[in-house]
């Protein structure tokens, strides 16, 4: 649809089409080639587990530690897609120590999406790389606002979230579905246990301890232009952009995953992240490249708009 605009803007309107946003899309599809193979090796899981041992360990503050964890590995693997085998664990441990579970499940989802605005290697942060690189802005001073920015909008919506709703002690329509058998007892109550989980692929560990490696390697070319620096022709070191070097180390990354684990290639454009990656590649396409071609046809109008807002204000 995005595309659909911009064909009424050229055919009908006569704009001159902006500039394809070919470094966010490399970066975004570099990534999810790394993550995706990450997923296809097992490392996915492996996280997943991970976290689950980390919630289960303070079940009481559960509400508390299960947002950070989500954001915390969202963060790390620049997917949101984690959360989603948690939210069962985090429903359980929550149920079984008396807290109402949509305390912890609502600020946990949230948690995750945050945490894609912050990490280094998502698909937002991208975008923001390569809209920001022009204003000499990098992903050093990226990372210096989202994250403890987001990290506090997280702590005070958990902190909130605390006092929403009555304890399931106290809640009469709890205790009602609860007696009535219209609520599943909780599992410590009930005496059930859940299945014992399937067993990792023998290279879930390494594909993430590469994968993480690799998000490192990142965050270091960010803080350490130096990293970055290559011999040129005029004898002088030429700096590297962060868009192509998050590309070649993600590249080699989800290379080496492949190569190391013997996970089968042939899996990674079916896997989950592969897939949901993809949409968001045609997203950005579509709507980044209407909008780029929108603002340019109409700079002059809307520069000078808010420059006129900012002067009535200010009067």
């Amino acid at each position: 649809m995005g595309a659909v605009g911009l064909l009424v803007l050229v055919a009908v309107f006569k704009v001159p089409p902006g500039a394809i946003p070919g470094e966010v899309l490399i970066i975004v599809l570099t990534v999810i080639m790394a993550a995706s193979a990450m997923e296809v090796a097992g490392g996915i899981d492996f996280l997943v587990r991970v976290a689950e041992r980390i919630i289960r360990r303070n079940p009481r503050q559960v509400t508390l530690v299960a947002p950070l964890v989500t954001y915390g590995f969202t963060f790390a693997s620049g997917t949101g897609h984690i959360v989603y085998p948690l939210l069962p664990v985090i429903y359980e441990v929550a149920h079984e120590n008396g807290i109402r579970p949509e305390r912890p499940m609502a600020i946990a989802t949230i948690a995750s999406q945050q945490a894609i605005t912050a990490s280094p290697i998502s698909a937002a942060t991208a975008a923001m790389i390569a809209l920001l690189a022009a204003h000499g802005v990098g992903l050093v001073q990226i990372l210096l606002i989202c994250v403890p920015s987001t990290l506090i909008a997280v702590l005070a919506a958990a902190i909130v979230q605390l006092r929403v709703g009555k304890e399931l002690k106290e809640d009469p329509e709890y205790q009602r579905r609860l007696q009535a058998g219209e609520v599943s007892p909780p599992r410590s109550a009930s005496g059930s246990h859940a299945d014992a989980p399937a067993a990792l692929k023998p290279g879930a560990k390494l594909s993430a301890c590469i994968f993480f490696a690799g998000v490192a390697l990142v965050v270091a070319a960010g803080v350490f232009p130096a990293i970055r620096a290559v011999p040129s022709r005029t004898g002088e070191p030429a700096i590297i952009s962060m868009p192509m070097a998050i590309a070649i180390v993600m590249m080699a990354v989800a290379a080496l995953i492949l190569v190391t684990t013997r996970a089968p290639a042939a899996e990674v454009p079916r896997c989950t992240t592969c897939r949901s990656g993809l949409t968001a590649v045609i997203g950005i396409l579509g709507l980044a490249w209407l909008g780029d071609t929108f603002i340019n046809a109409n700079q002059e109008l809307i520069i000078g708009g808010s420059s006129i807002t900012r002067s009535c204000c200010r009067n």
